[in-house]
């Protein structure tokens, strides 16, 4: 499948941002708050979805931008970032963190060791000699003026090594969990004020109703047994029944008014019907839109979904 310009534009775009500028690669910057970077990472997650964009390296890009957003949208990981310019997730930042928490240098406060800091790529060369058997035998490696040295040593099994190497990611991989739950379980003010609309503008209408409610004659919208005389609103040509005999004991003006009445009734019921069906498209759209991609079955069925009521009001030409 070819791919269009645009396509091609935004995956090169974001390729041509180192992997740890995370700000760059969201279009954001440092101050942005927390709305507007799942903004700016939904809009994108959109354009760059490999079953969206057909071109070669979207996957490429795709994976930049989701670890752009795993760490921006994390605040103990963006902290980090923004204090260290370095990957949250790596050795080397994660010691560093642990460091400033305590005020001292990644290797506290032992006499004869200066305060470094690390980047990702130098931790993981430490790792890897001391845990990927990479360090040849009989090398030293020493920090500070002190003499404090590891040794290297053959004879020491292989799986040991892969055992701690696995461990440690797997323990990795469970705080990360652990913490994505608990950031799910922690709703933003705004999903609060999303999650309770639907009710304010239900008991807001039963207000209105209870509020600008006047005495008036028995209708329906329906034709009944009891009411089966049909008459029309003024304006809209809205049909509806009243009893036989009505029009008997009240005058020309009371009539007017009547109808108006119901014409108002009419529309204020329908307006407030419009208003639950968009609430429940706009829940359907929110639902559609994952954390990491957007499901486009979902949403294309909330943008499809039937709005009768709306569609009245369009008819009428009132919305």
């Amino acid at each position: 499948m070819s791919h269009s310009a645009d396509q091609e534009k935004i995956v090169l775009k974001i390729l041509s941002h180192q992997p740890h500028q995370y700000y760059e690669i969201l279009s954001v910057t440092k101050t942005a708050s927390d709305g507007e970077i799942k903004k700016s990472y939904r809009k994108l997650a959109i354009k760059l979805h490999p079953d969206k964009n057909p071109h070669p390296r979207a996957a490429e890009a795709f994976k930049y931008l989701n670890k752009a957003w795993e760490v921006l949208s994390d605040p103990s990981k963006r902290k980090i970032f923004d204090q260290t310019g370095a990957d949250p997730d790596s050795r080397g930042a994660a010691g560093y963190s642990s460091a400033s928490a305590y005020g001292g240098s990644p290797f506290g406060n032992t006499s004869g060791f200066t305060q470094h800091r690390f980047n990702s790529d130098f931790s993981d060369d430490i790792f890897n000699m001391f845990f990927g058997g990479g360090m040849p035998q009989g090398q030293t490696f020493t920090f500070g003026n002190n003499g404090f040295t590891f040794n290297t040593f053959g004879g020491v099994p292989e799986d040991f090594f892969t055992n701690v190497r696995a461990r440690s990611q797997q323990r990795r991989q469970q705080e990360r969990r652990y913490e994505e739950q608990q950031r799910r379980k922690q709703p933003s003010g705004w999903d609060t004020i999303m999650q309770i609309l639907p009710l304010i503008i239900i008991i807001l209408g039963m207000l209105l109703s209870t509020l600008f409610a006047e005495d008036t004659p028995d209708f329906s919208f329906s034709k009944t047994s009891k009411f089966n005389v049909q008459r029309k609103t003024p304006v809209h040509n809205i049909p509806f029944y009243v009893k036989p005999g009505f029009t008997k004991d009240i005058s020309d003006r009371q009539l007017k008014n009547f109808d108006k009445k119901v014409e108002a009734s009419y529309i204020r019921d329908t307006q407030n019907n419009c208003a639950r069906e968009q609430i429940k498209r706009n829940d359907l759209m929110e639902d559609a839109q994952g954390w990491f991609f957007t499901d486009q079955r979902k949403l294309e069925q909330a943008e499809k979904m039937p709005m009768p009521n709306c569609r009245k009001l369009r008819d009428m030409g009132i919305l």
